[in-house]
C-alpha cells in the first residue's frame, strides 16, 4: 500500500496556487470585483477552485479559450464550458 505524502501534496498545492496567482492577476480583480454573484462567481461550485478563484475568459473558439491575462488554454471540457461561457 503507498501512503500519500500530504506534506509534500501541501507544498506542491501552494506552489500551484502562488503561479496561478502570478499569472492571472486580471482575473483575481475581476473576482475581487464580482460582489454581485453568489459568492464572486456566477455558479457556486465555482468558488471551489484550486486556485483559490476561477480564470475570467475574455474569448474563446472551438477548442481555445484566452482569459483576461492573454492565456491560451486548450479546452478539454469542451460541453461543459461551453454551456457556461456560450462559445462554439
Amino acid at each position: 500500500m503507498t501512503t500519500i505524502d500530504r506534506a509534500r501534496l501541501s507544498s506542491l498545492l501552494g506552489e500551484e496556487r502562488a503561479l496561478h496567482h502570478e499569472r492571472t492577476p486580471k482575473s483575481r480583480a475581476a473576482f475581487e470585483q464580482a460582489d454581485h454573484l453568489l459568492g464572486g462567481v456566477p455558479m457556486t461550485w465555482m468558488n471551489k477552485w484550486s486556485g483559490g478563484y476561477p480564470l475570467y475568459l475574455a474569448t474563446a473558439h472551438g477548442n481555445r479559450i484566452t482569459d483576461i491575462d492573454g492565456h491560451e488554454y486548450v479546452d478539454f471540457a469542451l460541453g461543459d464550458t461551453a454551456a457556461m461561457a456560450g462559445h462554439s
